[in-house]
């Protein structure tokens, strides 16, 4: 029988090989399947962010898309401040509870802080062994790998997309490059989501600026400069708005307006010229827009402790007279922008219109008072006396012919009836004259002293009240204010040759201020006080002083001050 021999086993090596390169076309080809997949996600994105348009959603995609496109368990993105510090931060894969346990959030420090000095990509297999890194805050989840791409709007960088712990246990190359892509389509995502909303932004405020308009020309009765300050804090989405009016001497700013947070404090403030922002707003004419922490001087405020960013916008009224617009936010508010600041501009202007408006209106309820009180002096004057001096006289002619003691209790009628025409006569010359009889509070006297000048040298002076005069006057300081005003316009009208005065009384900083000035010649360099001596004089008892030289635009200023 014979001998088989047992048959040869075939050679190894060209099957290895061919078993090798046929598993190595396959992980190609399960890679380029991949990578199609995740480059139809990408696709995918990008039409999912460029057709959202409200920013703050946009925001959050990008770090939601990010965490599953790229498979990372945490996702954040910071948006990068004005002063290179992180403005927001938004998280994904961390819950609210986990959020309050770590406390306030990252303010753009360690390797969070890397990218915003250096915007260039950021790919880490072990966060804790890069010598940039400072670590995590107390109650933090633990995180591995990372990686960090800027996110540039235009030329400027906005911020930065950061991506940790890659749930294939470090972010690849491959990775890198594809949240470089998300990235990219985040910066047009942004950018269109910002013009959108400058847009929507830009056309409320056109539109409140024609309806402020609007109404400043038309509604004749209405409160403006209140309307004023609620629309913009609405508009600029402000804490606390708030108008100062700077005095003639242009030492104080007296809040005059205010709405939102400490408006009711603030509005009886007043602040000195040289230690105030307002100072130098008005001093260049250009607004001021302050950073965090110094919002407000420490002068007593209560609220300023809550308050970061502002904006103080100068404007004129009238002429050489000035005031401020302020807007000011909290300190956990973004910071206002330039189009925050047009807005301010914008309404600012409309100020001084208001302001006008509302002294026009003052004049033209006096004028139509002024009237009322004129033509009911003219009917008792004209029906009234004259019927009552008829009826004396027919009662004088009736008693000649009587017995006497008849004639005695006509007479006696008769005396009653003069008495009534002397006290008709009295009210009719109150009515004309409008002194102590008809109004108490300073304003008014002040005003009826203006109407009366006015009436016998026809001249009007200009008047403007700064601060809570009212309040701050009593009855003694009233008389005298009265008596200071009524003094300084005789002077100025009767011996002056003056055209144009201007009377402006302050209540600021615990102290009342009289402010008469002319355009007339002048006090010349020895002026003869005469009666402004008793001025003096009254200033003087209360502790005050008194001052009259030439005017900065020529004229007499005469300035009359007492503390309160």
């Amino acid at each position: 029988m014979p001998h088989h021999a047992p048959a040869r086993a075939a050679a190894p090596g060209p099957k290895l090989e061919f078993e090798t390169l046929l598993a190595h076309l396959v992980e190609r080809a399960d890679e380029m399947v991949h990578s199609q997949s995740r480059l139809r996600d990408l696709i995918r994105v990008n039409n999912d962010l460029t057709s959202n348009l409200d920013l703050a959603t946009v925001l959050r995609r990008i770090v939601e898309i990010g965490t599953e496109l790229i498979e990372a368990r945490y996702g954040a993105m910071g948006v990068i401040a004005d002063d290179q510090t992180l403005e927001q931060f938004i998280t994904v894969g961390i819950d609210d509870a986990d959020i309050a346990r770590i406390g306030h959030l990252p303010e753009g420090k360690g390797l969070l802080g890397v990218l915003i000095a250096d915007p260039s990509p950021v790919r880490l297999a072990t966060i804790g062994d890069d010598e940039r890194s400072s670590g995590f805050p107390a109650n933090h989840p633990p995180m591995k790998s990372f990686l960090g791409v800027p996110i540039r709007v235009r030329d400027a960088v906005y911020g930065n997309l950061y991506l940790t712990d890659s749930k294939n246990g470090e972010f690849s190359a491959d990775d890198e490059e594809l949240a470089q892509a998300l990235a990219a389509t985040a910066g047009i995502a942004i950018a269109n989501a910002r013009l959108f909303e400058d847009s929507i932004y830009r056309e409320r405020w056109a539109s409140a600026l024609a309806e402020t308009a609007r109404r400043l020309m038309q509604d004749e009765d209405d409160e403006h400069l209140g309307f004023l300050v609620d629309r913009v804090k609405e508009l600029a989405e402000a804490d606390l708005v708030y108008i100062g009016l700077v005095t003639p001497q242009r030492d104080f700013l007296v809040i005059d307006r205010a709405a939102g947070s400490g408006a009711t404090e603030l509005t009886a403030m007043s602040f000195a010229m040289d230690e105030s922002i307002a100072g130098q707003a008005i001093r260049t004419g250009k607004p001021v827009n302050l950073p965090r922490g110094a919002v407000l001087e420490d002068l007593g405020f209560s609220e300023q402790p809550k308050f970061g960013n502002a904006l103080v916008i100068p404007f004129t009224l009238g002429e050489g007279n000035a005031g401020v617009l302020g807007l000011v936010r909290h300190l956990d508010r973004s910071d206002f922008d330039t189009r925050d600041l047009d807005m301010g501009t914008s309404f600012a202007s409309h100020i001084s219109v208001a302001i006008d408006r509302a002294e026009a209106r003052m004049i033209r309820r006096r004028v139509a008072l002024l009237e009322d009180r004129s033509r009911i002096a003219r009917d008792l004057h004209d029906h009234v006396i004259q019927r009552l001096f008829a009826t004396g006289l027919s009662l004088q002619a009736a008693a000649a012919g009587l017995d006497p003691e008849a004639a005695k209790r006509i007479v006696e009628q008769i005396t009653e009836i003069d008495g009534a025409i002397a006290q008709i006569r009295q009210s009719i010359f109150a009515l004309h004259q409008a002194g102590d009889v008809t109004s108490v509070s300073l304003r008014a006297r002040v005003l009826e002293v203006v109407d009366r000048i006015e009436d016998e040298q026809g001249v009007r002076p200009r008047v403007t009240f700064l601060g809570p005069v009212d309040l701050m006057a009593d009855a003694s300081l009233t008389d005298d204010v009265t008596a200071v005003v009524t003094e300084a316009l005789a002077n100025t009208v009767r011996h002056a040759n003056a055209s144009k005065v201007e009377v402006t009384i302050t209540a600021a900083a615990g102290h009342v201020t009289v402010d008469v000035t002319d355009d007339g010649d002048g006090p010349g360099k020895s002026p003869r006080l005469s009666g402004l001596a008793n001025l003096r004089s009254r200033a003087i008892s209360h502790g005050g002083s008194f001052n009259i030289h030439q005017g900065t635009g020529g004229g007499t200023q005469v300035v009359w001050t007492v503390p309160v």
